[in-house]
């Protein structure tokens, strides 16, 4: 079986950098393993592309040695099971509202008896030497995202729940929950991630968390949360068609 990097560097307090996608291209990909960010994040949520696209992305990964998460649309069993059968690590799901809503995606990442994933693991059993059924649950991550009002509230129900192996906060909607606006350092935000970085630690869950810039990510690895996104793939390139422009501009 391939290392679990990711349950590893948490036991180890290393944080691990994570290339958040949106333009999901298989390329990119080599290009961001190449560049030595430790896992990626292949968003279907807010990101490009159907599941053909999902599983050129997640071929590439495997190749470059990269955990992958999928953050899916929805909490729907069918989009879950989907990105695991095609070699999804981790599936990450949204808009979370309490803990009914984490323990049904909980029930889609995992096989029975804590869950009930359909079987058909046709891309996710080639790093798993024997038996996957059986070493399917430990590997496999699920991570609801902590960022409306409701998870918030029912946090310790949420990471007290078994198969809940990470949550990932997400800073720009829970803004927009707790305040109205889009103000990821607004007080109420800053201590809602205090808290779930508090709760995480005491109840051995891995805390992932998206950061817009490097600006707002340095003081979280000082923190040490145990995987820090840091921007998007299409913010990256358009900060450096920017720079690029400027500075040919400043020659003319």
């Amino acid at each position: 079986m391939r290392e679990d990097r990711i349950r590893k560097a948490a036991q180890e307090r290393r944080t691990l950098f994570n290339a958040w996608l949106t333009l999901n291209n298989p390329f990119l990909i080599e290009l961001i393993g190449e560049a030595g960010w430790d896992c990626i994040t292949i968003d279907q949520q807010h990101g490009l592309g159907g599941h053909d696209v999902l599983v050129q992305c997640l071929t590439a990964a495997r190749a470059c040695g990269l955990p992958a998460i999928v953050r899916v649309a929805n909490n729907d069993p069918g989009l879950v099971g989907r990105a695991l059968d095609a070699g999804a690590q981790g599936v990450m799901c949204p808009l979370i509202a309490n803990v009914e809503d984490a323990e049904r995606f909980v029930q889609a990442v995992k096989y029975p008896p804590r869950g009930n994933r359909s079987w058909g693991p046709y891309r996710a059993r080639l790093d798993h030497e024997g038996d996957y059924f059986k070493t399917a649950n430990d590997w496999t991550i699920a991570c609801p995202q902590i960022e409306t009002r409701g998870a918030l509230d029912q946090l310790d129900e949420i990471l007290m729940l078994d198969g809940v192996d990470m949550v990932c906060f997400g800073p720009n909607d829970l803004s927009v929950a707790l305040t109205g606006r889009l103000d990821i350092r607004a007080p109420e935000v800053k201590e809602a991630m205090t808290l779930v970085l508090r709760k995480c630690r005491e109840m051995s869950v891995i805390a992932l968390i998206f950061a817009n810039d490097a600006d707002y990510a340095k003081p979280l690895v000082a923190d040490r949360w145990d995987i820090v996104a840091v921007g998007t793939d299409a913010g990256w390139f358009t900060q450096a068609a920017a720079a690029a422009l400027r500075e040919m501009d400043a020659g003319r």
